[in-house]
């Protein structure tokens, strides 16, 4: 009878142990390797979106995994045994034993929300090595003359945004209207040294049966105005 305790105990640390080394958990971009460097470049590919992972500073003799994080989800992973041939590329092989190079894979993120982010990670087997690339594939933007402003969605309830700008006069202060539910709320904003406009959380809370909201920034310049869709309506996957 022992030994059937003895072998229970060793698969069930076994199973913590293969578990642990996949727990997507580990995978966090504020953890992400010095020195190797991710970008997630568009293909063309006709109605839907699709990328292609380029990497840069990848060492080799080590085994790579892909993985992807779906809005609101953990990352999944999507692609592994890839290592560094004598060409320098990350290769794998299929089942059927043909090489594939990484660069060459299409990432889709199928049908996604508007203004959410997907993100993809190039992590070693033991994660102590990882690179992060992130995206919006359908992005609520809005430009005029060097102006540039847009809106990323941050919750899963679709009543959190987050808006952004660039290419504003540096240290100038604009104003902003920020109009949801019939209401419409102003103040203003200081742009950067860098030309930024500093981040600011858009709050939807009000019961409303009107889900249109506006972003506009009124600088001396120019005037970006982004129009999108809050609640559900934000949480449509196209």
């Amino acid at each position: 009878m022992s030994w059937r305790i003895l072998l229970v105990a060793a698969l069930l640390l076994w199973s913590v142990a293969v578990t642990a080394r996949h727990d997507s958990g580990v995978l966090e971009p504020r953890r992400a390797t010095p020195g190797i460097n991710a970008e997630l470049v568009k293909i063309p590919s006709g109605s839907t979106t699709k990328y292609r992972l380029r990497l840069n500073g990848v060492p080799s003799g080590v085994t790579f995994e892909v993985w992807t994080k779906d809005f609101g989800q953990p990352f999944a992973l999507t692609f592994s045994g890839f290592r560094m041939d004598e060409t320098g590329k990350l290769v794998s092989l299929d089942k059927s034993g043909q090489s594939r190079r990484l660069e060459d894979l299409a990432l889709d993120p199928g049908p996604y929300p508007k203004g959410a982010v997907w993100m993809v990670a190039l992590a070693s087997e033991d994660h102590k090595l990882s690179a992060f690339a992130k995206i919006i594939p359908h992005p609520i933007a809005a430009r005029d003359g060097s102006c540039a402003v847009s809106v990323e969605l941050i919750s899963l309830h679709g009543n959190r945004f987050v808006a952004a700008g660039e290419g504003f006069v540096p240290g100038e202060d604009v104003d902003i209207e920020f109009r949801a539910s019939g209401r419409l709320t102003q103040r203003k904003q200081r742009i950067s040294s860098e030309g930024l406009l500093p981040l600011d959380v858009l709050s939807h809370g009000a019961i409303s049966t009107d889900f249109s909201a506006s972003y506009l920034v009124k600088a001396r310049t120019c005037e970006p105005l982004v129009k999108y869709e809050w609640g559900d309506a934000a949480l449509i996957r196209r």
